[in-house]
């Protein structure tokens, strides 16, 4: 009896993952289905792995991307950058969430970056007339753990002089709580608007 109960717990997840339909990121039409893998078929996602830098006078920007496969989210499981960032004005660190990058949690989407919807060169949040016509995008999106306030973020990987670099955009800051008693909600404390990263 317990030989079976070994084989049936050992069996168990094979059977599950058998049943499991597969789905290609691509093919994502905003229905989340449980026991589904959106997975990254053709590895789009590999491309954004990596250390970028920004620097613009007295401001330094850094964010680090990682892909992650089959992680599972309380409700399907998914292919998906993941990333943290550091943040410096005047030579002081503002925000710093570079040393959760290894942090696994149960929900891998709980990271300062997250994301896997690729978006083609009309997406009316950043249009690019000068994107290739099958270029993919990935729009993710970005906590500011500072105050507590999420953003959109959205990345192309390009080359440019012979350089790696990453297009971003971040915008659309919403969220966070605050106590309005001691004062307005605090500002988005990450850069907005659009810049290149370097590749490191």
């Amino acid at each position: 009896m317990k030989k079976f109960k070994t084989f049936l717990l050992i069996l168990f997840p094979v059977l599950s993952f058998a049943q499991m339909e597969v789905v290609d990121i691509l093919d994502k039409d905003g229905t989340r289905e449980t026991n589904t893998y959106y997975k990254d078929i053709n590895n789009l996602l590999d491309i954004y792995e990596g250390t970028y830098l920004y620097t613009n006078g007295n401001e330094m920007f850094k964010i680090v991307l990682v892909k992650k496969t089959m992680q599972y989210n309380t409700l399907y499981y998914e292919d998906l950058i993941i990333g943290a960032y550091q943040y410096f004005v005047d030579g002081v660190e503002r925000v710093n969430t570079l040393p959760q990058l290894d942090t696994v949690y149960t929900n891998q989407r709980r990271h300062s970056i997250d994301g896997n919807s690729l978006i083609n060169n009309n997406n009316r949040q950043w249009r690019c007339p000068e994107c290739n016509p099958n270029e993919k995008r990935l729009s993710a999106n970005i906590a500011d753990v500072s105050t507590d306030r999420h953003a959109k973020l959205f990345l192309r990987r390009m080359t440019l002089n012979g350089q790696q670099v990453m297009k971003i955009k971040i915008s659309r800051a919403s969220g966070g709580t605050y106590d309005a008693s001691v004062g307005p909600q605090p500002g988005f404390s990450l850069p907005v608007g659009e810049f290149t990263m370097i590749k490191q």
